[in-house]
């Protein structure tokens, strides 16, 4: 099956708005999946981001929004303990969204992969996503891409949601040999936040075997400062 990714512009409004609305109605859990406004989609069409489109036999069936906040107040990286003079260096890998009959098919992956190649050729040294816990898939797909969990905050007017960072172009460095490890499962928020407080970043997930999705985290901070300039 051929599918193909390609870069979208301002005249592609109309049809993400259309497949938004088209996503969103399907979904069972309305809280998993945030809907942008037109004029957010419009800013990143523009100038403002990054935006893709999978084809299949000229039907689009899925997108990816990739954001520049720059000084918009809306910026994951105020979330974090980035410095803030890296702030206008920020990305946000925002929406993706594929259509029922199309999930499984690895959609999320093809424009993660385009997105991240564009990206590198930016000024964007940090990349910030969120996830619901909700959504382990979600999650896991963007632990493909290299994003690990940092933490887990309120975002989209109090819907629980991780944050994800990768450092651009490079992604995490090494874990050192004997860094402690540890897993917990997604619906146990409670030890999520504190393990995050407590220095543990997200590593991987488990989703196979019986029981919830469980987060493999390390004890070991963001790698932030001096080595990301």
């Amino acid at each position: 099956m051929t599918f193909d990714v390609r870069r979208l512009g301002p005249g592609d409004l109309g049809l993400l708005l259309g497949l938004q609305e088209r996503i969103a109605a399907t979904l069972p859990e309305p809280g998993i999946f945030q809907t942008s406004t037109p004029e957010f989609i419009a800013y990143c069409l523009a100038d403002g981001g990054l935006c893709y489109g999978v084809t299949h036999h000229g039907e689009t069936v899925a997108y990816r929004f990739v954001y520049f906040p720059h000084d918009r107040p809306f910026n994951l990286a105020k979330d974090s303990a980035l410095p803030p003079d890296e702030h206008a260096a920020v990305g946000h890998w925002d929406t993706a969204a594929v259509l029922p009959g199309w999930r499984g098919h690895g959609l999320a992956r093809l424009m993660n992969v385009r997105a991240l190649a564009d990206v590198a050729d930016t000024g964007i040294r940090h990349l910030f996503a969120t996830s619901s816990p909700l959504n382990p898939h979600g999650v896991r797909t963007l632990s493909e891409a290299g994003f690990q969990p940092i933490d887990l905050i309120r975002k989209f007017g109090g819907k629980l949601r991780f944050l994800l960072y990768r450092p651009s172009p490079q992604g995490w460095p090494a874990v050192p040999a004997g860094t402690p490890e540890r897993t917990v499962p997604f619906p146990d928020t409670g030890a999520l936040e504190g393990a995050f407080r407590d220095g543990w970043t997200g590593a991987g997930l488990v989703l196979d075997g019986p029981g919830p999705a469980r987060l493999r985290m390390h004890r070991r901070p963001p790698p932030f400062g001096a080595a990301q300039r």
